[in-house]
């Protein structure tokens, strides 16, 4: 009834008004409602292309990862290759260099181990200097067969092979043989030893 009343004062106010003072309010309110639909227009425009770009934006990130598919998924098996070569357990590198070499028939005179260093975040990886004296070529070949493709992740990291002066046929090499491993995971800061978290 409050609402009745108030259009009822606006009505009558407005027949009050002169011609010309009418034709100003009605153009005042039909440029506001234009104004309003352009407005509004706008907006959901705007909307509409922001959604249209974010479709688009989606679409291309499917294009994108369904191209990317097959050497993700190549390099996911070449991972869990890894993992499955790096097993759970450490690999002892001098033990298994001296097995290696005696089954090449080649003689280590001299080796030095590295101290452990970190390989990226989760592993650490173990290294050994060898120097190898009067070597033939096809005993090298079949020791760095033998170190590379057993079952554990081992891997000749760097080589350097010179030919003797006086034999042509022997090789002095020098090398590094290095094998990963698993980190182990860092005390909680504040954690005392022996305490369990």
């Amino acid at each position: 009834m409050v609402f009745q009343g108030r259009i009822d004062a606006l009505r009558d106010r407005f027949e009050r008004l002169s011609q010309r003072e009418r034709t100003m309010v009605m153009a005042l309110g039909v440029s506001f409602v234009v104004m309003l639909t352009l407005i509004v227009g706008f907006l959901i425009t705007d909307g509409l292309s922001s959604l249209e770009d974010r479709n688009n934006d989606m679409r291309q990130a499917l294009r994108d990862i369904d191209s990317q598919r097959d050497s993700y998924l190549r390099a996911r098996n070449k991972l869990r290759q890894m993992e499955t070569r790096l097993g759970s357990t450490p690999i002892q590198l001098g033990g298994y260099l001296e097995q290696a070499a005696k089954e090449a028939g080649v003689t280590i005179p001299e080796s030095n181990e590295r101290a452990p260093a970190p390989a990226g975040k989760n592993y650490v990886e173990r290294s050994v200097e060898l120097r190898l004296q009067h070597v033939k070529l096809d005993e090298l070949a079949t020791f760095l067969k033998k170190i590379e493709t057993g079952p554990n992740l081992v891997v000749v990291t760097s080589l350097s092979v010179r030919t003797r002066d006086d034999k042509h046929q022997d090789l002095d090499v020098e090398m590094t043989v290095s094998t990963y491993e698993h980190a182990q995971p860092k005390d909680k800061p504040g954690a005392k030893k022996g305490e369990k978290s």
